[in-house]
């Protein structure tokens, strides 16, 4: 549980008498300051007396309010706010999640009125037993609206086993976990973690030195592994990009179908006009590109499963591109003299993984390339 400094102090509305309830700001406070406070503070209402006074909310049932201009003055930010008492449980992991028109936050604070978390929704494992604050802000001093509070206990499957078509949802807890995966058939795999409340990153080892990571794959700081796997035993490690996040987890397993009804092509020549899939691993994928005569070209590279990266290069001309097609995707447009080019199709990160579409268009044209 989060503890305050001896040189610092929480500012609360307790009662409504002090502003800054939301921010919970820590002040920086000089020793003769901090004593001052102390000895004005002992006179002040303590936590439980102030959550006595405010309304009640229960888990697992939708409460229903309005911020008006009537409602507690948040006095760094001019925005308005109300309060309720929740009782939670050691152990528990709650959720709590604002809903309804009004523009805003649900924050939770514990019994010494720290705040331990904040958001459109938050998730918090509870460490110890007792009252808790739970406050909803509009997110300026213009959100006023009706608004409702949702609030569950997440139960949580916590298995070290994972199989295809199955999902798991866990706690991570500012440490990695391992869990144990088996690939009974060969195919195209799409392994996701996501999570709302840290950067999820995903790590996959197995037979023949097998391994594959990623980050940001499937959007929203939520990680995809999209890959061929072969059977065996496989060991999935769940942990956050920087070994400091905690909160709820999904990871899931599922086959991963093919776009279309074409094969994989992962060489050989880019015909104009068609488009093939190919499937990348961690190593660039390279196809000859043949110009009959000067010709405006437009190469796209598009995936659902990883950011993609195109390279071109021959007779002189060395061009790439990361996003130029928006997203994710790469697109490369350049004017062409007669000949044969080399195109490289890779992921923007070398430990990106999945299936993508590659495509070439040509226009003829009597404009010379810039050499």
């Amino acid at each position: 549980m989060a503890k305050s400094s001896a040189f610092s102090f929480i500012l609360v509305a307790i009662g409504g008498a002090a502003v800054g309830f939301l921010a919970a700001q820590a002040i920086p406070l000089t020793r003769e300051e901090a004593l001052t406070l102390q000895a004005e503070d002992a006179e002040k209402p303590q936590p439980a007396q102030a959550t006595a006074s405010l309304g009640r909310l229960s888990l697992g049932e939708r409460l229903r309010g309005e911020i008006t201009s009537a409602s507690e003055l948040n006095g760094n930010d001019g925005s308005r706010f109300m309060r309720y008492a929740l009782s939670l449980n050691e152990g528990e992991i709650v959720e709590i999640s604002l809903g309804g028109s009004l523009q805003g936050v649900v924050a939770l604070y514990d019994a010494q009125l720290q705040l331990l978390n904040s958001g459109p929704t938050v998730r918090h494992r509870i460490e110890e037993s007792g009252d808790y604050v739970v406050a909803v802000s509009g997110a300026d001093a213009h959100s006023y609206g009706p608004f409702t509070v949702d609030s569950r206990t997440v139960e949580l499957t916590d298995s070290d086993t994972l199989a295809v078509g199955e999902r798991l949802d866990s706690w991570l807890q500012e440490s990695s976990r391992d869990i144990m995966l088996s690939i009974e058939e060969a195919g195209f795999y799409q392994l996701e973690m996501r999570s709302d409340d840290f950067d999820a990153y995903l790590e996959i080892t197995g037979p023949n030195g097998y391994a594959r990571e990623d980050d940001d794959s499937a959007g929203d700081l939520n990680a995809r592994i999209a890959d061929f796997l072969e059977p065996g035993e496989y060991t999935l490690t769940a942990r956050s990009a920087y070994g400091d996040g905690n909160g709820v987890y999904t990871l899931s397993i599922d086959p991963h179908e093919l776009p279309g009804e074409n094969e994989l092509r992962n060489e050989g020549a880019l015909i104009p006009g068609e488009t093939l899939n190919g499937w990348y691993s961690g190593t660039p994928l390279t196809y000859q590109l043949e110009v009959t005569e000067s010709s405006l070209v437009t190469l796209e590279m598009r995936s659902a499963d990883f950011d993609t990266f195109i390279e071109m290069s021959g007779q002189g001309v060395a061009a790439s591109d990361d996003d130029g097609a928006g997203g994710t995707d790469s697109r490369l447009q350049e004017r062409l003299l007669p000949g044969v080019y080399t195109v490289s199709a890779q992921g923007f990160s070398a430990s990106a993984s999945g299936i993508f579409e590659l495509s070439v268009s040509m226009q003829p044209t009597d404009i010379p390339p810039e050499l």
